[in-house]
């Protein structure tokens, strides 16, 4: 059995994308747009702990009104689409490095060792004096708790719910975790993808992606970049072609590192290529408005104080003679215009 939503207009993974989405908002914003009925979370969800913003993360925890349901929402690093996105994620999560997973102790499974940092900086987050644990082990037994969130939220999402679920096993055993992830790169190898996915959460484990996202192809199929968006979609930048080459030859050659998704192929969102520039195209489809769109949820729109919204995917604009390959990764050879949130 599972949580019900079927009193409502929308479905959990609508519901659960579009708060991953309001994680972007300014956090001084985001009790407001819980309380608007317009979006999918129908003014129904409203804060109980968060939320709490450190070191490029932000997290809370809404209750829904109709049940004992609650959901912890994490929010990644708010990303800029560019010749060194790849890098940038590769030096966040510390891609090379693969440790011992230890929540509890599984055999051969390892996970990206600036992921489980990551793990420790959520951990470590408390509102009104309680951490996150401290919290949920004071809420009422037999409910479900829902962990999610979009991009690298999402891969913090994989180990936060694992960890929660082995701490509340002994504080809070019969709050039940569940886990919806939306454009998540990997956060470990294949045990520990084996493991989550067939005994830590079987049956209580999804994960959304988009066909056409790069994001959630790192670190598993990083090579499947360069041939992302079929025609009539802009083909991938020599340059870029060059990074992914290299990023992937740290991955393989030097770290001799694997990684594996969680829940397999998971659920499939089919994206739709546009016109746009490569890069302006890789943002939009991580966007998480366009996710929203394809799961059929209203979008979220960001104000203009947001961090999403003042860092955004940029489109490259060659100068005369340039083409979007020659451009070097900063972005200086061109203007740059805004295109989308991501």
């Amino acid at each position: 059995m599972l949580p019900d939503f079927s009193a409502t207009q929308y479905n959990a993974p609508q519901i659960m994308m579009t708060l991953s989405s309001m994680s972007y908002l300014p956090s001084g914003d985001i009790k407001s747009y819980l309380a608007d009925p317009h979006y999918a979370t129908g003014g129904e969800w409203s804060l109980v702990w968060g939320p709490v913003e450190t070191t490029g993360n932000l997290m809370y925890v809404v209750k829904w009104s109709q049940d004992n349901i609650y959901a912890v929402v994490i929010r990644g690093t708010v990303l800029s689409f560019s010749l060194g996105t790849l890098i940038d994620i590769y030096e966040d999560l510390d891609g090379g490095t693969q440790v011992q997973w230890p929540y509890p102790f599984v055999p051969g499974a390892l996970v990206a060792n600036g992921t489980l940092y990551g793990l420790s900086v959520l951990t470590s987050m408390s509102s009104n004096n309680l951490s996150l644990l401290e919290y949920l082990a004071s809420i009422p037994t037999g409910g479900w708790l829902f962990v999610t969130g979009h991009s690298l939220g999402a891969c913090l999402t994989t180990v936060l719910a694992p960890w929660l679920q082995y701490q509340l096993s002994w504080i809070n055993p019969q709050l039940f975790v569940v886990t919806n992830t939306f454009a998540a790169p990997t956060a470990g190898n294949q045990a520990f993808a084996d493991w989550y996915t067939n005994q830590a959460f079987r049956g209580r484990s999804w994960r959304y992606y988009n066909s056409i996202d790069m994001i959630p192809m790192g670190w598993n199929n990083l090579l499947g970049v360069k041939d992302l968006f079929p025609s009539p979609g802009p083909s991938c930048p020599t340059a870029m072609k060059g990074v992914i080459d290299m990023v992937n030859d740290w991955l393989v050659d030097i770290d001799g590192v694997s990684y594996a998704q969680t829940n397999g192929d998971g659920d499939v969102l089919q994206g739709t290529p546009t016109s746009a520039g490569w890069f302006t195209e890789a943002g939009h489809q991580h966007d998480h408005n366009n996710y929203l769109g394809m799961l059929g949820a209203p979008t979220v729109p960001m104000p203009s104080t947001s961090l999403s919204h003042s860092v955004r995917p940029k489109r490259i604009i060659p100068r005369p003679g340039e083409t979007e390959a020659s451009v070097p990764a900063d972005g200086s050879a061109g203007q740059t215009t805004d295109q989308g949130t991501p």
